[in-house]
C-alpha cells in the first residue's frame, strides 16, 4: 500500500520544531535573567519573552477579563505565534501549513474543546446538556448544530482566506511570467522580470497583511466564543 505525505507535513515539523526551540531558549534567557538581577533591564530573548507574555496577558484581559489570563493567556500566546509564523512561512519557501485544511480543523478543534470545556465548567455537565434542549426540546437539533458551527467556520475561514491569497498569488506569477516573455521575447532570455517589480508589493498583501489579519482574527473569535461561554 502506497502511503501518500502531504506536502505541508515536512514545514509543519519544522515550524514546530523551530517554535520549540525558540521557547526553550526564551525559557532559559528568563531563567538566567531572573537569576542575575529581576531587576535590571531585560535584553534580546528575556526581553522579546516578557514582551509577548505582557502583550497576550493584555490582549485576553482587555478581551475576556482578567481573572482568566492565567487560564487562557498560554494557550491563546501558543495560537497566536504557531499560526502567524505558520501563515508568514510561505515567505521563506515552505509549504503553508495553514494551506492544508487539516490542520486548520486540528487547531479549531482544540478551541472547539476548549470552547465546550468552559461551557461545561460554567453550567456543570447537567446544565450543559440541558440547555441543547432549551427554549423548546424539539430545538435541540439546532443548538447541537450551533455547538459545532465554531468548527466549521474557523478552519474555513482560515482555510478559504490562505489558499485563495497562494492561488492569486499563482496566478499573477504566470501572467507575469507571459508578460516577461513577451517583453525579453527579441533577447531570446526567459526571465520573470515583471513578476521582481509587482510580487513583493503584492505578497506584503496576500502573506504579510491577510496572514496576520487571519491569525488577529482566529484568536479574536477564539477568545469571543469561550468568553460568551464562561457567561463575563
Amino acid at each position: 500500500m502506497k502511503i501518500h505525505i502531504q506536502q505541508e507535513i515536512p514545514s509543519i515539523l519544522i515550524l514546530t520544531a523551530l517554535l520549540c526551540i525558540l521557547s526553550i531558549c526564551m525559557g532559559n534567557a528568563l531563567k538566567k535573567f531572573d537569576e542575575k538581577d529581576p531587576l535590571a533591564k531585560p535584553e534580546g530573548l528575556a526581553f522579546l519573552a516578557l514582551w509577548l507574555v505582557e502583550t497576550i496577558d493584555g490582549l485576553v484581559a482587555q478581551s475576556m477579563s482578567e481573572k482568566v489570563v492565567k487560564s487562557y493567556g498560554p494557550y491563546i500566546g501558543s495560537l497566536a505565534m504557531y499560526m502567524l509564523c505558520a501563515n508568514l512561512s510561505g515567505l521563506f519557501g515552505f509549504k503553508t501549513p495553514t494551506m492544508n485544511l487539516s490542520i486548520n480543523l486540528a487547531l479549531a478543534g482544540v478551541t472547539w474543546l476548549l470552547i465546550q470545556a468552559a461551557g461545561i465548567k460554567t453550567n456543570g455537565l447537567g446544565g450543559y446538556i440541558h440547555g441543547l434542549f432549551e427554549p423548546m426540546p424539539f430545538f435541540v437539533f439546532g443548538n447541537v448544530i450551533s455547538k459545532f458551527s465554531p468548527l466549521v467556520s474557523l478552519s474555513m475561514r482560515l482555510f478559504g482566506n490562505i489558499l485563495s491569497g497562494s492561488i492569486l498569488m499563482s496566478l499573477v506569477y504566470t501572467a507575469t511570467g507571459l508578460a516577461s516573455d513577451i517583453l525579453l521575447s527579441w533577447t531570446g532570455l526567459s526571465f520573470n522580470i515583471v513578476g521582481i517589480i509587482i510580487a513583493p508589493i503584492l505578497h506584503c498583501y496576500f502573506d504579510v497583511f491577510s496572514g496576520c489579519i487571519q491569525m488577529y482574527i482566529f484568536v479574536s473569535l477564539t477568545m469571543a466564543f469561550v468568553n460568551s461561554e464562561l457567561g463575563d
